[in-house]
């Protein structure tokens, strides 16, 4: 064992034993059928944790009125005896590796997006107010932007609700009982009733959202009637040896909202009416683009544990804890009865063996999440999660990492993240790896990424280990031709040689103090003195952002010019949204649609929509344009040797995620 006894000893929800005190959150991911039928690419997602040793599983989302009162085209459903039997062949799937499976019921409310797209009204307690408005929501692509918006501009697209009478609340009251029932059926080991985030049943028990008038409405006991309602029909049809928890909002960060002392109550109204736990989580005022990161998906680590550690405290049954909470945080928090479980999410996604790691006492070999909320954002726009860290993320039935049928060399040219992914994967399938970089260290320019983040620079230390772990001959400091590459012979050559970075086409791009992609070691890595108070970087995806931080960091006034209105467009939302707040606040000068006109000895000239502008700079960064370097896959093609291209060395690429996916779905096939 790691060490971490607590997080890895046994416990119980009500009836339901389970191994350790680690499950998997529950996550919309849309990986479902159009049908509401649980697809085989959710079993196999699901299997893979499983398989990772989590104590429980569970699928988030699970419509009980499908399809009304779903928010995503994918969505998965237990609303029908249809459902029933992928659900059966999942719980097989699932517990032939020890673990368990639950589901977490919902009914979106006035998140019923696929409602609105067809015309349906959306059900709600209360009919919700006029919709604030964040500017940061405007600070999506058009692409991104035309998939939000597509429930509201289908031809049958109408926003309207539905303010549920007592003949519409028993109608949910039946199929939150009904979808147990069949849940149980199907062998499924729990259900997590979802009463946060906004949903239906959160509704109700939001002061901000409930202005009902009648026993519905007004006091905590009142607003809670439904989920009490609900729990206990449950209860008189499955009886009491099936877990059935509830997920509340601690907080909701708004006028009126939830509060702490809302939620302690209603987890004791909740644990009276028989809930075997309570999953504490929080929310926020919808109208606030960076709500998400500062609630139910939060960017300060731990940022809930204190929250559940109230609820704890005022009942008598499990809590489960949930937010950024690493497993020696959770781990210490057991030990110190602040919680019982602790749900991982974006962790999970990114290295599903975790638990199983843990308990062999190699936590070392845990792939960490970079926190480029991918697999969220994606659902944001309507899409199916992915991971920037992890490839395999909803794609686990068709990139398996199985032994070759036949053992290869492989060399692969580029030790950035496409590279050491392709090398890593490549030498796992038995193949006789070597990796090659002209650089001095390996990383390629995401070290530079990795001396601006300690996510990127944890990732690059696993990248490290893992090589050795599974003997790549690394060979640095040496650079290849054509020529080199055919007298090595191998079987096949994986070119990972990235793009190159080019200064802008002004006037002065070629002054002293201009400083390209390629030119950031000194100063990145070695620690040179920046040199200047007064800072311009040309660029506002991922690598000017870090570079402007890093600037920031040691002084400088510092002024992002970015081509688009999008800054940080490789970061999923709402990350996104959360980094342009948080640069903001540090006092980071964004300008976006911005056009460089002139670089001066000490200024950079740029026109906006608003007119000419001059910035004071004594450095300039510029990080915005990248092109393909194929020119060492086009010899090697030439010369007839197989050669597979990824990473940013092709085009179209999409620096982390792209270099991660492009190297799997390359290594897995090698």
């Amino acid at each position: 064992m790691s060490g971490l006894e607590h997080l890895l000893s046994p416990a119980r929800i009500g009836a339901l034993e389970l191994r350790n005190r680690m499950v998997m959150a529950p996550m919309g991911e849309d990986l479902g059928d159009f049908d509401g039928m649980v697809s085989d690419t959710q079993m196999a997602y699901l299997e893979a944790r499983a398989r990772g040793g989590l104590a429980m599983v569970m699928l988030g989302s699970v419509g009980v009125s499908f399809p009304v009162g779903c928010s995503n085209a994918r969505q998965t459903a237990i609303s029908d005896d249809r459902h029933i039997a992928g659900w059966r062949e999942t719980a097989k799937r699932v517990h032939r590796h020890g673990s368990t499976l639950a589901m977490q019921l919902t009914q979106a409310g006035a998140n019923s997006l696929n409602d609105t797209l067809a015309g349906r009204p959306m059900w709600v307690a209360s009919e919700p107010g006029p919709p604030g408005r964040d500017d940061l929501y405007g600070m999506v692509t058009a692409d991104e932007g035309a998939k939000m918006i597509e429930p509201f501009v289908g031809p049958e697209s109408k926003l309207h609700y539905k303010v549920l009478d007592h003949d519409d609340i028993a109608s949910v009251v039946d199929d939150f009982a009904a979808a147990v029932v069949r849940a149980r059926e199907a062998g499924v080991d729990g259900c997590e009733l979802h009463a946060g985030h906004g949903y239906l049943i959160d509704g109700f028990l939001s002061p901000a959202k409930n202005h009902r008038t009648d026993e519905y409405g007004g006091s905590v006991e009142n607003r809670a009637r439904i989920l009490v309602e609900i729990l206990r029909e449950i209860r008189a049809r499955v009886g009491d040896d099936f877990a059935v928890w509830c997920r509340l909002n601690s907080t909701e960060n708004r006028p009126d909202g939830t509060t702490l002392e809302d939620c302690i109550a209603v987890a004791r109204i909740a644990e009276a009416a028989g809930a075997d736990a309570v999953h504490v989580s929080a929310y926020h005022d919808p109208a606030i683009a960076t709500g998400p990161t500062d609630s139910y998906a939060p960017h300060v680590p731990g940022l809930l544990i204190d929250n559940a550690r109230a609820v704890k405290a005022g009942i008598g049954v499990p809590v489960i804890a949930v937010g950024r909470i690493t497993p020696e945080m959770a781990d210490a928090a057991i030990a110190d009865a602040a919680f019982d479980f602790v749900a991982m999410a974006r962790m999970i996604l990114a290295e599903p063996e975790l638990p199983n790691l843990l308990a062999l006492g190699h936590p070392e070999e845990i792939r960490p999440c970079v926190y480029h909320y991918r697999c969220i954002g994606n659902i944001f726009v309507r899409g199916q999660t992915r991971c920037a860290a992890n490839g395999s993320v909803g794609r686990e039935d068709d990139l398996v990492i199985g032994a070759a049928p036949t053992a290869r060399s492989v060399l692969v040219v580029g030790a950035g993240p496409s590279g050491m992914e392709a090398a890593r994967v490549a030498a796992l399938r038995g193949h006789a790896v070597t990796l090659v970089d002209a650089a001095p260290r390996l990383g390629g320019r995401w070290a530079y990424a990795a001396a601006t983040s300690a996510p990127n620079a944890d990732l690059l230390r696993w990248f490290e280990h893992q090589l050795d772990l599974r003997g790549v001959d690394v060979r640095l400091g040496t650079a290849l031709d054509a020529d080199a590459v055919a007298a090595m012979q191998p079987d096949a050559v994986v070119v990972a040689t990235g793009a190159t970075w080019a200064r802008p086409s002004v006037p002065g791009a070629d002054l002293a103090h201009v400083r390209g992609v390629d030119d950031l070691g000194g100063w990145l890595l070695e620690g040179a003195p920046l040199g200047t108070d007064d800072v311009v970087v040309l660029g506002g995806d991922l690598p000017g952002l870090g570079v402007a931080e890093h600037a920031a960091d040691q002084g400088a006034r510092v002024t992002v010019l970015e081509a688009t209105p999008v800054f940080g467009l490789h970061l999923g939302l709402p990350g996104r949204w959360q980094r342009v707040a948080e640069l903001r606040r540090r006092g980071i000068t964004l300008a976006g649609g911005a056009e460089v006109l002139e670089i001066t000895g000490d200024a950079v000239r740029w026109r906006d929509a608003e007119g000419d502008h001059e910035t004071p700079a004594g450095a300039l960064f510029a990080t915005a344009t990248a092109t393909p370097d194929t020119a060492l896959a086009d010899a090697l093609a030439a010369r007839g040797l197989e050669v597979t291209v990824v990473g940013d060395a092709l085009a179209g690429a999409g620096l982390l995620e792209h270099a991660m996916r492009t190297a799997l779905e390359t290594a897995v096939t090698l």
